[in-house]
């Protein structure tokens, strides 16, 4: 069953450009390991208009088992908790994220 990961980030102003170019070194072939997300989308939120600050990352994995190796790879490499590690020159701030399971009704 689709595993959706949710992450909300608020962007420090004029930083957009920076925080992109860490989500493109996240998805890099540096970073690939042997289980990989199904697709990511990128969303900015609408309301209350194109400048907004929030950005909200969805990764899709096949089932839990694909999230959880590749949360595991995640968690065990340096180079990539360096890259999303929180310090106070960093372009984004993690405001919360959602492991969203799918819900198929009898």
């Amino acid at each position: 069953m689709t595993v959706l990961a949710r992450f909300i980030y608020e962007v420090k102003p004029g930083r957009t450009g920076d925080f992109l170019e860490k989500l493109a070194q996240a998805g890099s072939p540096r970073f690939t390991s042997p289980v990989m997300p199904r697709a990511f989308k990128l969303f900015r939120c609408s309301v209350p208009g194109p400048d907004t600050e929030r950005l909200i990352l969805h990764i899709e994995y096949d089932d839990m088992a694909a999230y959880g190796a590749r949360t595991a790879y995640e968690a065990s490499n340096p180079e990539w908790r360096a890259l999303f590690e929180a310090t106070p020159d960093s372009p984004e701030r993690l405001l919360s994220v959602e492991l969203l399971t799918e819900f198929l009704p009898l």
